[in-house]
């Protein structure tokens, strides 16, 4: 996911990095892979929770927003 990037750019630019913060969407939990149920697993969560869960995460993205010191 590309928040992984954003982190990792912003580490090599060090002091003159900018302020950032990454929310991430519960519809997408961690899995493990290996399980070979993981796929399925994945989809049902997703089907059933990928709308609310999203609308959840848009909240803390405007509240983050409406928080910062302009």
């Amino acid at each position: 996911m590309g928040d992984a990037e954003l982190g990792y750019v912003c580490r090599e630019l060090g002091a003159a990095a900018p302020d950032y913060a990454m929310v991430r969407n519960v519809s997408d939990p961690e899995i493990d892979s290996s399980d070979p149920e993981a796929p399925h697993l994945a989809n049902w969560i997703y089907e059933h929770f990928g709308r609310w869960s999203s609308v959840c995460s848009a909240i803390v993205c405007w509240a983050i927003v409406a928080g910062l010191d302009g």
